[in-house]
């Protein structure tokens, strides 16, 4: 993992965002665990992932 770039960060931050998404509130780590992240994952991309979820929420 790049987590300072490059197009897997962004696949991956796109993916989950889109996860937290359709979770919807109250989305948890548990959630993105059941969603197939890894808790390094979550750990790296997940404040960027639910930044981007919320715009896109927003946006919609």
């Amino acid at each position: 993992m790049q987590p300072n770039g490059g197009i897997h960060t962004r696949n991956t931050i796109n993916r989950m965002a889109e996860a937290m998404r359709s979770v919807g509130d109250g989305c948890t780590k548990e959630d993105l665990f059941l969603k197939g992240f890894t808790e390094r994952q979550i750990s790296i991309f997940g404040p960027r992932a639910s930044e981007l979820a919320t715009v896109m929420a927003h946006a919609a």
